[in-house]
């Protein structure tokens, strides 16, 4: 890699944690993220790889937490967030320079970095910027394979994918482009070390709750994943996946298909890996018809960012498309924009009192979490919300119990 793709990658790196950190919350959040807190709180590793337990992102804290006792658990876990986050960023940046150019890399990895689904999931505690951190780097060195023809770059990332699968199951729908590149890209004896490598840590991945004496269908499904597929709220979830598209990347949405059409004409082979990985994803994506399933489409949105910034790159030498791509610093003014337009309609206020107990509509339309209501001071409060909130309070008062044990008390614990 050259020494400029090195300092851009270094520089959004250390650009977008800092961007990261800074809005990042205050206060442990709603979801899922005050589960992750309280089993880093206990500082025991997790040996469980069933689709909860996060196998990945849980140890990585509980590893860090006992490493830095004296760090609360909250901040452990922001650590772990806004640091892949970062890094994805990063490597966003190395995919696209490598094939690509600096340009476009850059300003792709930015219009990214600020992609809605993406940087919401960087301010809070969630197990995505982790997943997408591994999958870029699957992408990073199976393209470095596809340019190079250099086995070891195939097999490392036979390697990251087997470790994504510890990260989250979602990561078999990367089964596909990975399959594609061993039989149209490889020969027979590179192949089958690939195979072996990935099937290592499958086997471990399914070893796992057979030691337990846990059922193995819970590594897929824990039982609700699949009665999930909703078939009959297909048409819905399809067109919503367009509005997220447009959220997450505003104008420069049209930019992919022009990306799409020189990436078909100057390099099929990245073209068709690239929708190898992106077809699965946002078809389950679809399909997995829950509440919160525009986390589902994050590494879809990774690929489509890598058409935009083709898009950038084979559009540069137009006096227009150089300035459009600076526009990408204004999109944290778009999503504040539409955020003070929404909140003057009526419609929009109605659903931000309904959602008032997590901070309305600043919780849903704008990325960063700086100034949040969190999940503690509601459940010392005894505060009551509109839908089910048990799954999140359960998890909460479990924390509660672990802090006042070592001697905090309730103004010290809704602080965090």
């Amino acid at each position: 890699m050259k020494k400029e793709g090195e300092f851009f990658g270094a520089a959004l790196f250390f650009i977008f944690l800092l961007i990261y950190y800074l809005g990042s919350f205050s206060k442990v959040p709603f979801g899922d993220g005050i589960g992750f807190v309280t089993d880093i709180e206990k500082q025991e590793f997790v040996f469980s790889t069933n689709t909860y337990a996060h196998f990945l992102f849980t140890n990585i804290g509980v590893f860090f937490q006992k490493l830095f006792p004296f760090i609360e658990s909250a901040e452990i876990a922001k650590f772990v967030t806004i640091t892949s986050a970062a890094g994805t960023v990063a490597v966003f940046y190395w995919i696209v320079s490598f094939l690509g150019n600096s340009f476009s890399g850059f300003f792709g990895a930015v219009i990214f970095g600020f992609s809605f689904s993406f940087w919401k999931n960087a301010e809070i505690v969630e197990i995505y910027t982790l997943n997408i951190f591994c999958i870029a780097l699957f992408i990073f060195f199976i393209i470095k394979y596809l340019m190079e023809r250099r086995e070891k770059w195939l097999l490392i990332g036979s390697v990251i994918l087997g470790i994504s699968m510890f990260s989250h199951i979602q990561n078999i729908l990367l089964i596909p482009a990975f399959l594609l590149v061993l039989t149209r890209f490889s020969d027979f004896k590179t192949s089958v070390k690939c195979v072996a490598v990935f099937t290592f840590f499958l086997f471990l991945l399914f070893l796992i709750p057979i030691l337990n004496n846990e059922p193995v269908s819970g590594v897929i499904s824990s039982g609700t994943a699949l009665s999930q597929i909703n078939y009959s709220g297909f048409l819905k979830s399809f067109v919503s996946s367009f509005a997220y598209l447009f959220y997450n990347f505003w104008y420069f949405t049209v930019l992919a298909f022009f990306g799409m059409v020189f990436l078909y004409r100057s390099n099929f082979k990245i073209f068709i890996f690239l929708i190898a990985i992106a077809v699965p994803v946002y078809c389950f994506s679809v399909f997995f018809n829950v509440s919160d399933n525009y986390v589902f489409f994050i590494p879809f949105n990774f690929t489509f960012a890598v058409f935009i910034a083709f898009g950038i790159f084979a559009l540069q030498r137009k006096k227009w498309i150089r300035m459009l791509a600076y526009t990408a610093f204004l999109i944290p003014a778009l999503y504040y924009v539409t955020f003070k337009i929404a909140s003057q309609n009526e419609k929009a206020r109605e659903f931000s009192e309904k959602k008032e107990y997590k901070g309305g509509l600043r919780y849903y339309l704008l990325p960063w979490m700086k100034n949040n209501v969190g999940i503690l001071e509601f459940t010392i409060e005894n505060r009551q919300a509109p839908e089910a909130m048990y799954w999140m309070t359960r998890s909460a008062k479990e924390f509660i119990l672990l802090k006042k044990a070592k001697g905090y008390n309730d103004k010290q614990i809704k602080k965090l």
